[in-house]
C-alpha cells in the first residue's frame, strides 16, 4: 500500500516539476490526477483566482484541517466529506441527472501534455457573429459573403497595432497570427501567463478608472450557429463580450463593418459604446445588454468532416486532415449541458430567440457623460436573473467555427456578465456537472479542464461577483 501512495505521490510531483515520472491515468477522477488537480488549485487560489477544490473528493490525501482553513474552501479532510453528498463522483452523477453519455471509443484526447496555458486566447474583445449555420470555411474569414470576411478586412486597417507592435495580427477564432511559437506543454508554466489581467474594467465602472484601460482592440472573431434577430434577413447580429452586449441590425456590408467598429469595437469605447449623438457613431438604436447570466461556445467544425475515416482521430493519423474531434463532442457536451443546466431551472437559448424585444432604451440612446453611462450599463448586468449564482435564468449556448486545441477535445469557451471567461478542455460528458455546478452555479474555476482564464483575479472572490 505503501508503495502505491508513493508511487502516486511521485507522479504527482513530477508531473508538476516537468521531471520525468510516470504519465497520470486517462481519468480526471483517478485519486492521483486529482491530487495533481488539487494542487494547481492552490497555485490559482494564491494568485487570487476562484477555483474549485471539489477535487479533495477524489484524492487519497486531502489536507488535514488547519488553522483559518475553515471555511477557506482549502480542501480540507472534514470538507472533503461533504462533496458530492459523500458519493464518489460517477454515483453521484448518475443518481442526480442520470446516463449523460460518454465520448466513443478510440476518441483520442491529449491527456499526457499540460492542458493550463495551452490556449492562445483572451487578449481584446471577442465578437460572436451570426450565421445560423455550423458549417465554415476553413477559415471562415474566408467566406466573402459572410460579414466576418468584411469585418476582418476592416478591422486589419483599423486595429490599434501597439499591442503586438505592428506585428502578427486579431485571432481570427484560436488562430495566433504573430510569430511562430513552439510551446513546451512538459511542464505547467506559471499561473500569470494562461490567466490574462481584465480587458474591461467591471461592470458600472468608468473605463477611464481602470489601471489598465482597454487597449488590445479586437481579441477574437467567431462565426457562429446564432441565429441572425434583425429585423431585415440580410442583417446580422453580433455578440460583443466582455461588453455583454447584442448588437442587432448590423448592415452585411463594409460600411456595416465601420459602423460596427467605431460605434462598438475602438479600443477607447467601454460597454456602453459611442452613444447616437457623436458624430462618427452608427446611427442605429442596436445594441442592448444580453440577457444570458452566462455563454458557452461549443467548437463545432464542418460537417464535411465526417467524411474521413474514425481513424483520422489517432496520432497516426494524417495530420494534414482537418481534425474532427471537436464535431463529435460538441454535441454530445450540448445535450449533457442541456439535461444538467434543466436540472437548475436554467433554460438554454440555442438559436438567439431570446434577444427579440429586448427590455429599455438601445445603449445608443442612454444619456450622459461615459461614467454615467457605463454605471448605467452595470445597472442592467446585475438585473440579470441568476447573474450572481444559483439557481435560475439563461444561459446561450452557440457553436462556433474553431477554438484550436482539439488534442484537448471536447474544449468549450464559458464567458460571463462579469467580464470573466474561460477556455476548457478534456470536457466530457460526465465532467459537465462540475462545469454548471461548480463554475455556471458558484463561479468557481474547475481546475482539471482550465487551459487559459481572464478578468478571474479578484482576492478570491466568484467569477459571479464584481
Amino acid at each position: 500500500m505503501f508503495r502505491k501512495i508513493s508511487s502516486a505521490v511521485t507522479s504527482v510531483a513530477g508531473s508538476l516539476t516537468g521531471s520525468p515520472a510516470r504519465q497520470l491515468p486517462p481519468n480526471h477522477h483517478d485519486p492521483a490526477r486529482a491530487e495533481s488537480y488539487v494542487e494547481l488549485a492552490k497555485e490559482l487560489q494564491a494568485s487570487g483566482v476562484p477555483v474549485s477544490f471539489d477535487d479533495c473528493a477524489a484524492c487519497d490525501h486531502p489536507c488535514p484541517p488547519t488553522e483559518g482553513s475553515e471555511g477557506a474552501g482549502a480542501g480540507t479532510i472534514v470538507e472533503a466529506g461533504t462533496i458530492w453528498e459523500g458519493k464518489t463522483y460517477e454515483q453521484y452523477v448518475m443518481d442526480k441527472y442520470g446516463d449523460l453519455g460518454e465520448l466513443p471509443a478510440g476518441f483520442d484526447t491529449d491527456w499526457e501534455s499540460e492542458l493550463a496555458g495551452s490556449a492562445k486566447f483572451g487578449k481584446g474583445r471577442v465578437v460572436v457573429i451570426s450565421t445560423g449555420k455550423s458549417d465554415w470555411e476553413r477559415d471562415h474569414t474566408d467566406e466573402v459573403d459572410g460579414f466576418a470576411h468584411k469585418l476582418e478586412k476592416y478591422i486589419s486597417k483599423a486595429a490599434v497595432k501597439e499591442e503586438k507592435g505592428g506585428k502578427g495580427g486579431k485571432d481570427k477564432g484560436g488562430k495566433d497570427k504573430g510569430g511562430k511559437q513552439e510551446a513546451d506543454f512538459s511542464k505547467r508554466p506559471p499561473v500569470s501567463s494562461y490567466v490574462l489581467p481584465a480587458t474591461l474594467p467591471p461592470p458600472s465602472t468608468d473605463v477611464t478608472q481602470a489601471a489598465a484601460p482597454h487597449s488590445a482592440g479586437m481579441g477574437s472573431l467567431f462565426s457562429s450557429s446564432l441565429i441572425s434577430q434583425s429585423d431585415d434577413p440580410e442583417d446580422q447580429t453580433v455578440l460583443v463580450f466582455p461588453d455583454w452586449k447584442v448588437c442587432l441590425e448590423v448592415e452585411n456590408s463594409q460600411s456595416g463593418a465601420k459602423g460596427l467598429w467605431e460605434g462598438v469595437l475602438e479600443p477607447r469605447l467601454g460597454r456602453a459604446g459611442r452613444p447616437l449623438a457623436e458624430e462618427g457613431g452608427t446611427e442605429r438604436r442596436r445594441s442592448w445588454v444580453l440577457p444570458y447570466r452566462a455563454v458557452i461556445l461549443l467548437c463545432k467544425l464542418s460537417s464535411l468532416l465526417l467524411s474521413y475515416r474514425y481513424a483520422s482521430l489517432t496520432r497516426g493519423g494524417s495530420h494534414k486532415r482537418r481534425d474532427k474531434r471537436c464535431s463529435i463532442a460538441a454535441p454530445l457536451l450540448r445535450s449533457a449541458l442541456v439535461t444538467v443546466l434543466s436540472k437548475h431551472s436554467i433554460n438554454v437559448d440555442h438559436t438567439g430567440s431570446s434577444l427579440v424585444a429586448l427590455d429599455g432604451p438601445a445603449l445608443e440612446e442612454v444619456t450622459g457623460g461615459e461614467a454615467e453611462r457605463e454605471v448605467e450599463v452595470g445597472k442592467r448586468i446585475a438585473a440579470i436573473e441568476g447573474v450572481h449564482g444559483g439557481e435560475g435564468g439563461e444561459v446561450g449556448i452557440f457553436n462556433i467555427n474553431h477554438l484550436g486545441g482539439h488534442r484537448y477535445a471536447g474544449v468549450m469557451l464559458i464567458l460571463f456578465p462579469s467580464g470573466a471567461f474561460l477556455s476548457y478542455g478534456r470536457v466530457t460528458p460526465q465532467e459537465i456537472p462540475r462545469v454548471v455546478e461548480e463554475t455556471v452555479l458558484r463561479g468557481q474555476i474547475v481546475p482539471g479542464l482550465l487551459r487559459s482564464a481572464g478578468s478571474v483575479q479578484g482576492n478570491g472572490k466568484s467569477l459571479l461577483n464584481w
